[in-house]
C-alpha cells in the first residue's frame, strides 16, 4: 500500500511539499518505529489459532504446549489433544452461525467453556487461554492504576505503607461496579474478613515495622 501511495504522489509534477517531505523521508521513520515495537509481538504468533475463525488442528496448538513449556507453564498434552478435539467439533459447528462468527475471540472462549459439561473438558485450553488472555492489548487499566494511586498517596498522606495503599487500591479498583448497599451486604457475610477488621493485627504490624526501622 505505501509503496503504491509513495509512486503516485511522487509521480505527480507538483505534489504538495508537505505530502513529499512526508514519502521522501518521515515515512521510513514511521515504517521503522512501527517495525520495532511490533517485533516482540512475533513471539506470539504461534497462537493465532485461537481466534477460533477456523477449527484448530493439533499441530498448531502443539507448538503452543512448546512455547508454554519454555515459559513454565505445563500443559497435559495428552488431556489437550482430546480437549482439542471437542473444540474443533465446536467450532465447526457454531462457525456456520454468523452470530457467533461475529463475536470477539474472549467471547468465542466464553462460549466454549460455557457450553462444556466440566472443567475436565476443557482444563488444558483454559491455561492456554489464561496466559493469551492475560496480555493486555493497551495500558489503559496501568494507566488507571497509576492515577488511582496518586489521588490516595498524596502530601498529606506520604506516610502509607506500601501495603496500605495496595489493599486500598485492590478494593478501589476491583470493586468499583459495586454499590455502597452490596458492599456493605458483602462484608455482613464475610465473618473472616470482619475479624480481621475489627482485630489489633494491624496495629500490632505497623508497631513491629516501626521497631524495625528504628532498629535499621
Amino acid at each position: 500500500m505505501f509503496p503504491a501511495l509513495k509512486a503516485f504522489f511522487l509521480s505527480q509534477q507538483k505534489p504538495p511539499i508537505v505530502i513529499k517531505k512526508f514519502f521522501e523521508k518521515r515515512i521510513h521513520t514511521c515504517l521503522e518505529y512501527l517495525e520495532k515495537w511490533m517485533t516482540p509481538m512475533e513471539e506470539f504468533s504461534t497462537f493465532t489459532w485461537m481466534d477460533l475463525s477456523e477449527p484448530p488442528e493439533w499441530n498448531d496448538v502443539e507448538a503452543c504446549i512448546k512455547f508454554l513449556g519454555e515459559k513454565g507453564v505445563v500443559i497435559d498434552d495428552v488431556k489437550c489433544f482430546d480437549q482439542v478435539t471437542n473444540l474443533k467439533r465446536f467450532t465447526e459447528r457454531c462457525n456456520r452461525d454468523e452470530e457467533f462468527s461475529g463475536l470477539q475471540v474472549h467471547q468465542k472462549w466464553t462460549k466454549y467453556f460455557e457450553k462444556a459439561k466440566s472443567i475436565a473438558c476443557y482444563s488444558e485450553l483454559l491455561k492456554i487461554a489464561q496466559f493469551v488472555f492475560a496480555l493486555s492489548s493497551h495500558n489503559a487499566n496501568v494507566e488507571r492504576v497509576f492515577s488511582l494511586m496518586q489521588s490516595q498517596w498524596t502530601k498529606e498522606r506520604n506516610q502509607l505503607s506500601v501495603e496500605s495503599l495496595k489493599g486500598i487500591l485492590f478494593v478501589q479498583y476491583n470493586l468499583k461496579d459495586m454499590s455502597c448497599k452490596d458492599f456493605h451486604a458483602y462484608l455482613l457475610s464475610n465473618r473472616k474478613l470482619l475479624g480481621k477488621i475489627s482485630s489489633t493485627a494491624k496495629y500490632r504490624r505497623a508497631d513491629k515495622e516501626d521497631e524495625e526501622e528504628k532498629q535499621d
